[in-house]
């Protein structure tokens, strides 16, 4: 290994640790302090460490210059427990992604790391009482260094692959099993990204891999947050728009826009308080999917702001009526309530529209649902009264 491995594994890692200070960079400028970004954000900076660390140690084989032993072992020492940290890092970002309370206390955490501590002791009482153990003489890493090496990030690894394939099969909502599905293929990924570079090609496999898998999960979870409703995991009133911009009218086609809000949603608010507001917008949001699951067309949900909801159905195999959709939806919504056991009534007005021929616009169509949804808001009020 000479000059030239030594400047394209350089290079590589150099240009991973550029990508991946990006990242952080920008995860930091827009940081909410929530856990699991935290994790996320260490999680880049285990791989900045690890990749600038593995870069020193291919200067090393390249024998540009003469190399202390105890500088070889610093190094080698060093990626051995940033490698564990990595993985370490990994798990509990999918971990807390999925669950809460994922983090139980300090005994729990310590329990979590303590493969990382007896790791690095192993490692390091191995050095002591048989220096050549894992270096040889000629500064040299002898084999058994490198099952050493990976046992613990195996491990965590596959944890959060287990852990993430859970979260999908438990998740009720299509975009969050789609978003663990994504998360559990990151810690896959970097073990067979490791396995090739070890095992196959003498190149940075590894350090390609890991970045590209954690750049494509970072623009996929920026794209989950731009697109997708926080609390009811519809899509967004910005989603709603770009959605809407292309939609438009084609000879034979059905389109029908609903809109609906939940009557008397202030009042919820004020009498029972907002976490209470926000359990009835979740239902709402249940209540939608379930209603409108069984339809064959394409069917677009959305939160359009605040309690009220957006559905678009276009190019219907079927014949649907929107009066039948609209009685199944408050069927839906009365049996979400009794399972939940409400203190309050859950109903919701609703208008809707087609668009009509080529003239027409979603816009337009929108304006004329929302007209009527106003309409069927007064009557449900005055039939309270």
């Amino acid at each position: 290994m000479g000059f030239d491995y030594f400047i394209f594994y350089t290079e590589a890692s150099l240009v991973c640790v550029v990508i991946l200070s990006i990242i952080l960079i920008n995860d930091r400028v827009y940081n909410t302090k929530q856990e699991k970004q935290v994790w996320f954000s260490r999680e880049t900076i285990a791989f900045i460490v690890y990749f600038t660390s593995d870069a020193f140690w291919a200067a090393m084989l390249s024998g540009l210059f003469h190399t202390a032993r105890p500088l070889v072992v610093f190094i080698n020492f060093l990626n051995y427990v940033v490698l564990g940290l990595m993985g370490y890092g990994l798990f509990m970002f999918i971990g807390v992604s999925g669950n809460k309370s994922f983090l139980k206390g300090k005994k729990v955490r310590f329990l979590y790391f303590l493969p990382v501590i007896l790791s690095a002791l192993v490692i390091s009482i191995a050095y002591v009482r048989a220096p050549l153990f894992w270096i040889d003489e000629n500064n040299k890493l002898n084999f058994l260094y490198y099952p050493m090496m990976i046992v613990v990030p195996f491990f965590y690894l596959l944890a959060g692959f287990i852990l993430s394939v859970k979260y999908a099969v438990t998740s009720k909502h299509r975009e969050e099993k789609k978003h663990f599905l994504i998360m559990g293929s990151i810690p896959f990924g970097v073990m067979a990204f490791g396995m090739v570079q070890v095992v196959g090609l003498n190149a940075p496999t590894f350090c390609f891999g890991c970045t590209i898998m954690w750049l494509l999960f970072y623009i996929q979870n920026m794209q989950n947050l731009i697109s997708v409703d926080d609390l009811t995991r519809l899509n967004n009133r910005g989603q709603i728009n770009r959605f809407m911009a292309q939609v438009h009218y084609t000879e034979g086609s059905k389109i029908l826009i609903m809109m609906m809000d939940i009557n008397r949603f202030k009042g919820i608010n004020d009498q029972y308080g907002h976490a209470e507001g926000d359990r009835a917008l979740v239902t709402m949001a249940e209540a939608l999917r379930q209603a409108f699951s069984h339809i064959k067309a394409s069917v677009f949900l959305g939160r359009y702001g605040g309690d009220e909801f957006t559905v678009i159905i276009q190019n219907q195999e079927e014949e649907y009526k929107p009066d039948e959709l609209s009685k199944l939806l408050r069927d839906t919504l009365r049996e979400k309530k009794n399972e939940k056991n409400l203190p309050y009534d859950l109903d919701v007005s609703i208008g809707y529209d087609e668009i009509i021929d080529e003239k027409d616009t979603v816009r337009e169509c929108m304006k004329r649902a929302d007209r009527m949804l106003y309409r069927d808001k007064q009557r449900n009020f005055r039939g309270s009264i």
